[in-house]
């Protein structure tokens, strides 16, 4: 405490030895002091005012930006923001917020995290049923989470359900899906069925008819349908919106040059779902695939009865008998048989069309009025290079119906080429209408007022504007300084002090400056080396002795003087 109040006492003792030039500055430079030191202190809290985006701008939802607000608050973290659906940060204390994010739980590891979790903590001692229910909570969390990430959906809850019969293999099976649709905009038939059908398709077992969605926006609940016949139309209105909008994108690519043009497309689908012919053709002639001939002949002769030799018992005379009878009959049988077996031949052809064919596309184009005119001195200046847009011909009502047959052939020309192959019998050419609307100039924003600007600018930049400042009101008063003359009165030395004539004698420097004395007396009276100096009385010559003895000798000189006033004081 003494030594502090000693401090003190000294600081007021030297601020009020001070110039009031000396004690401007000193106030001046104080105050730099204190500001730099805030500037640095305020530099070092924000990260030198360099920011980055948390996760390389990776967009978050509204759920886990609240989160960030309750860890980084938790955490004691400081200068963030929130950009959209980004959230910046300062970059010198990144580590500080990636560690309060990782502390906080806000970002599961990925869509099946809550999976992994339920597996990592079921253990064997667990029953099955509640491995399972773990298990499928899990799941619906994954899945309602997955369903948040589209861009449409901004909270979506997901339960499962099914029922135990006994030992029946079969347990029906009910989910129920409850959306929060963003900014509360009603779902469309499209995001509705392309939920339901991530949903039908991420649950093993679970039909089209088992699902339920709600639209908190609306209150409505959509049952899902196994009807073929409403699958098929879905089908139909499903890839008729595709084709529309493949078709509008591919137009307004080539339309691009065109300005700000305006395209609407309808195509007209073939309701076949598909077509399947097949064709079988005969061959005239058939085709020998096995033949087999065979032949039999066979002699058969029957011979007559023959005499015996001798005489016949009864016999009148004797009678000559033949020894070897000829034949009475002789038979040839001829047999022939022949086996061919032959094979119709045919051609059979299956046809297989794909359905859903386009038949027929219509394109209603807008184009803007201006272009009209923009085309119209293109072509002229490019007819004439050597004049400015101002010499071209006024854009009368002749010109511009000129202008308009040309730019619909072309836009016409350009869309017809787009067009898919239609079905057989089907005009290929599209049925393009083109017409314009009238572009109104837009209200220019009144962007802000130099007194906001001005503020802002201060805002941002005072602590270099004080530093400025300061050290202008340095620089000026350093010039002051040396500017300024000190006031001196010669007039104590040309009267001598004021000490009498009478009592005034020589002073003799030998014994207080010894050999440098004497050489600088010397050369200051013009005396010879060793004799010493002498002073006169006047004052001019006073003056003048003791301004050649400080500027060669500046100790000789102080001592003199104080040896003469304390002389003089007694």
């Amino acid at each position: 405490m003494n030594q502090l109040t000693k401090l003190t006492q000294q600081l007021q003792t030297l601020f009020a030895g001070m110039t009031p030039q000396a004690r401007v500055l000193a106030v001046l430079l104080v105050a730099a002091i204190a500001a730099s030191a805030g500037m640095l202190a305020t530099n070092y809290s924000s990260g030198s005012g360099e920011t980055t985006f948390l996760f390389d701008g990776e967009t978050f939802s509204e759920e886990q930006l609240s989160r960030f607000d309750i860890a980084f608050g938790t955490a004691g973290l400081k200068g963030w923001e929130r950009v959209g659906n980004r959230v910046r940060i300062p970059a010198i204390h990144k580590t500080d917020f990636l560690k309060a994010v990782a502390d906080s739980n806000v970002l599961l590891g990925g869509l099946h995290s809550q999976m992994d979790e339920a597996l990592k903590e079921s253990n064997f001692l667990e029953s099955t049923r509640t491995t399972e229910a773990k298990q499928l909570s899990a799941k619906l969390g994954s899945i309602a989470r997955s369903l948040e990430t589209m861009p449409f959906v901004h909270k979506a809850f997901v339960t499962f359900d099914e029922k135990r019969e006994g030992f029946s293999s079969k347990r029906p099976k009910v989910a129920s899906i409850a959306i929060l649709p963003r900014h509360n905009n009603p779902l469309s038939n499209d995001q509705s069925r392309s939920i339901m059908q991530y949903v039908q398709k991420s649950i093993a077992g679970l039909g089209a008819a088992d699902i339920a969605l709600l639209d908190l926006s609306t209150g409505q609940t959509r049952m899902g349908e196994d009807d073929p016949l409403v699958l098929e139309q879905e089908r139909y209105y499903q890839i008729k919106k595709q084709q529309e909008q493949d078709l509008k994108r591919r137009a307004q690519q080539l339309l691009t040059d065109y300005g700000n043009v305006r395209i609407e497309v309808n195509v007209e689908i073939d309701p076949t779902l598909g077509k399947e012919t097949s064709n079988i053709k005969y061959d005239p002639k058939p085709t020998t695939v096995q033949s087999s001939t065979t032949k039999r002949d066979a002699d058969l002769q029957k011979m007559g009865p023959g005499g015996r030799p001798g005489t016949e018992p009864n016999a009148l005379a004797n009678r000559s008998a033949s020894i070897s009878p000829t034949p009475e009959q002789i038979n040839k049988e001829k047999e022939s048989t022949e086996s061919t077996k032959q094979v119709v031949g045919s051609t059979l052809s299956t046809i297989r069309e794909a359905g859903l064919q386009t038949k027929q596309v219509s394109f209603s184009v807008l184009l803007p009025f201006s272009y009209y005119r923009t085309a119209y001195l293109g072509e002229w200046l490019q007819l004439n290079p050597d004049k400015k847009s101002e010499d071209a011909p006024p854009f009368d009502e002749a010109t511009l119906a000129t202008v308009k047959q040309k730019v619909e052939a072309n836009v016409k020309s350009v869309l017809t080429a787009i067009v898919q192959s239609s079905t057989a019998g089907e005009d290929k050419v599209p049925n393009i209408t083109v017409s314009h609307y009238v572009d109104f100039p837009g209200e220019e924003i009144a962007g802000p007022s130099i007194m906001t600007q001005a503020l802002d600018w201060l805002q941002q930049s005072w602590q270099s504007l004080m530093l400025a400042a300061v050290a202008l009101a340095a620089i000026v008063s350093m010039r002051s300084f040396a500017k300024t003359v000190p006031a001196t009165d010669n007039r104590p030395f040309e009267n001598g002090f004021d000490i009498p004539i009478d009592d005034a004698i020589d002073l003799n420097l030998t014994s207080l400056t010894g050999e440098d004395e004497d050489a600088a007396s010397g050369a200051s009276d013009g005396s010879e080396s060793g004799e010493p100096p002498t002073f006169k009385t006047t004052g001019g010559d006073l003056k003048s002795n003791l301004t050649n003895m400080v500027r060669e000798n500046p100790d000789a000189a102080a001592t003199l003087l104080r040896n003469w006033i304390g002389g003089t004081q007694s």
